[in-house]
């Protein structure tokens, strides 16, 4: 079992000398939830690479302070793309898809760059994975991340129960039009 420690933040700007490690194509829908864990099914492609994860999430320690750290304990297993397609079928959430674009930063630590297609069309997000609850708590964010998102209206299993309205009713005009500049660079790069 992995403790998943993680922040999560809005994107300001790209940097000039952004240097970029990998991009992936995903698309997941939650298969289970209650108050402590949900079940998740993921499918990602690297280059001409395909795998399909089978994610139980357990609720770890969600600290209520200016940090937005989440801690979750997750289990992940491959699976075959023909037991995705079946547990697909019996998602109790939309499915959400989006662009992951992996970007090194300091400390040997990466930020995850998402963006997201179809309802949520012009959501950006971007989160830092920390070998610890220290570093995460500790951690300066560079200047191109904007404000903190955190974990409780925008975490990707809440955005998975939205509709298009809802999810434009969380986040403001402003951030949607500043994000498709942003969309629009990271186009290009990638």
């Amino acid at each position: 079992m992995n403790k998943e420690i993680e922040r999560k933040f809005a994107v300001k700007y790209l940097p000039e000398d952004i240097k970029i490690e990998k991009v992936e194509e995903i698309e997941q829908a939650y298969l289970y939830e209650d108050a402590n864990t949900n079940i998740r099914i993921r499918k990602m492609q690297l280059n001409s690479t395909i795998e399909y994860i089978y994610t139980v999430k357990t609720r770890g320690d969600t600290q209520s302070n200016n940090h937005g750290i989440s801690t979750k304990y997750e289990i992940e297993s491959k699976m075959t793309k023909e037991y995705y397609e079946t547990l697909l079928a019996k998602k109790i959430s939309n499915k959400i898809e989006k662009t992951r674009i992996v970007v090194p930063i300091q400390n040997h630590l990466k930020v995850e760059i998402d963006v997201y297609y179809d309802y949520l069309q012009g959501f950006l997000t971007a989160e830092v994975e920390f070998p610890n609850e220290e570093q995460a708590t500790q951690f300066e964010k560079p200047d191109w991340l904007g404000e903190e998102i955190g974990y409780q209206e925008l975490s990707n299993r809440k955005l998975a129960h939205m509709n298009e309205k809802q999810f434009k009713s969380k986040v403001s005009e402003e951030m949607l039009k500043q994000n498709k500049e942003i969309i629009e660079k990271l186009e290009k790069l990638i």
